[in-house]
């Protein structure tokens, strides 16, 4: 999955259940599902600013 998509199924997630499109039996998993993408996408940013931080590292100084 990228970053992308993870963003993109948050979102609609995040719509629905504040639009109350959600039935109340399926609420609990939404929630779980929202969490992991959260979980995925923060791991994702870390990971490129760690890459980010590295590339500038690498740069010569003057």
């Amino acid at each position: 999955m990228t970053y992308q998509d993870a963003y993109d199924q948050l979102t609609t997630l995040v719509d629905e259940i504040e639009n109350e499109q959600v039935p109340l039996d399926e609420l609990p998993g939404k929630i779980r599902r929202a969490t992991e993408l959260i979980t995925f996408c923060q791991e994702r940013l870390r990971a490129v600013e760690t890459e980010y931080q590295e590339a500038i590292e690498r740069l010569p100084r003057r």
